[in-house]
């Protein structure tokens, strides 16, 4: 078996991008600038950027497959969990989660769905109300 050495760059072996299939680009171009105030814009037929300030985080794309459990799962770190899923029902979304201990010291977690399916995990380490 072969080891690979750790990388000195931090930059080195982290997620750097992701990506989120949606069924319907406008409904997503409405849907996640409403729960986590991101911006997006046009990048490419069936593509949308998706920004925080000044910076490219991720994209959202125009995909056929249907929601599914299988794949990764990413988790937007939030201020206030109940907040988020608060303006993800108000958009369209569902909540299928709501906030739930990881384990003392270690915050919280809850989970989400937008108006096609698409699950998405959330994570705070602020208590409720914080």
């Amino acid at each position: 078996m072969t080891t690979t050495t750790p990388p000195t760059d931090p930059s080195l072996n982290t997620v750097t991008w992701w990506e989120i299939p949606v069924a319907d680009l406008d409904e997503a171009a409405r849907f996640y600038p409403a729960v986590f105030g991101w911006t997006v814009a046009p990048f490419g037929d069936g593509y949308l950027a998706v920004n925080l300030g000044d910076r490219m985080i991720g994209g959202l794309f125009a995909s056929s497959e249907e929601p599914a459990g299988g794949g990764v799962r990413i988790y937007v770190n939030v201020a206030d969990l109940e907040q988020v899923l608060a303006a993800a029902t108000a958009a369209g979304g569902t909540v299928i989660t709501p906030r739930t201990l990881i384990a003392e010291g270690m915050g919280w977690w809850a989970e989400l769905a937008d108006p096609s399916g698409r699950r998405l995990g959330l994570c705070s380490d602020r208590d409720a109300g914080a």
